[in-house]
């Protein structure tokens, strides 16, 4: 590489850096303690959509993505505060803004040097969209249930931990609603496994079509589900519940030309002053899910039917 190391800090220019630069598979953007782009390679037009002579001289934030741009600036004046080697894959997940307004998965590798005179960030950038997609994706698929699609119990219990940091901090409501199919192995029994399977898929796929986006649905056992409902009552929560119930209770399920039926009993539980934790709600949740097997199933009980 031209230009000489001094106390391990290379020191270079323009003209002696860009061969180099211009040879690197990553894209290379280079910028001074001012926000400003010094110098980039032409990978770096690529990837960002840019002509290199536009980006040379403009500031950084041009390449970051809006709502990142306050914080980092912020990071960059740190940087120079203390210049330090960043290796790839360290720290956290960090996005490129491109000139269409989309925005790019990168990784980002950065090093200090003396270039024409004054000490500037080179950072390495690399377009990581395919391992950010295959993470993404390891990542959902190790929380969720792969017959109906829902969360698993490991996500349920998260979020429902999650909700309740929340009501114990701003007082926002939130209920879960707990259902299990109504003699679920007579189903299997008399028909096979395959149209149980296909009530729960369908069921799935129906309550899904009533789920906010903020909501959470989650299979926590065999033929047991439950869902977070995120700044929702008790009333409301016992309003929804009753929907998805009588909508099951509607359809009729198809499986290689028999047509069956199933019902859903179940239990709502809201969070309240006195729980100590997310445990308490969930029991409350279980035992209006009892309640509703005991007083016939196809129904909807709601902890305050139990007091």
């Amino acid at each position: 590489m031209p230009g000489k190391e001094c106390v391990n800090l290379l020191v270079t220019t323009s003209q002696g850096l860009l061969p180099f630069i211009e040879s690197l598979p990553d894209a290379v953007v280079i910028a001074n303690a001012d926000h400003k782009i010094v110098l980039v390679n032409s990978r770096a037009g690529e990837m960002f959509g840019y002509p290199v002579d536009t980006l040379e001289g403009a500031d950084l934030k041009m390449l970051i993505p809006v709502h990142l741009q306050d914080g980092h600036k912020r990071n960059v004046k740190g940087y120079f505060r203390g210049p330090h080697a960043r290796p790839m894959g360290a720290g956290g997940r960090f996005s490129g803004l491109r000139a269409d307004g989309t925005e790019v998965p990168v990784d980002i590798m950065i090093n200090s040097i003396m270039l024409d005179g004054v000490r500037v960030a080179m950072a390495l950038v690399r377009d990581v969209t395919y391992q950010r997609e295959l993470e993404d994706r390891l990542t959902l698929e190790s929380l969720t249930d792969e017959m109906t699609g829902f969360y698993n119990r490991k996500h349920f219990k998260a979020q429902l931990r999650a909700q309740f940091s929340a009501y114990t901090r701003s007082g926002l409501p939130a209920s879960v609603v707990m259902y299990d199919f109504d003699r679920f192995k007579v189903i299997n029994d008399q028909y096979g496994h395959a149209a149980g399977d296909r009530v729960l898929v369908d069921a799935a796929k129906l309550i899904h079509e009533e789920l906010r986006p903020m909501d959470v649905a989650c299979r926590v056992g065999g033929e047991e589900f439950a869902i977070i409902l995120p700044n929702t009552n008790l009333q409301d929560a016992v309003t929804f519940a009753e929907r998805i119930r009588k909508r099951i209770e509607q359809v009729e399920f198809r499986l290689d030309g028999i047509t069956f039926h199933s019902t859903i009993t179940v239990g709502v539980a809201s969070f309240t002053p006195a729980d100590t934790s997310y445990d308490s709600l969930m029991r409350r949740a279980d035992n209006a899910l009892y309640a509703g097997k005991a007083a016939g199933r196809n129904c909807v009980i709601s902890q305050d039917s139990l007091t």
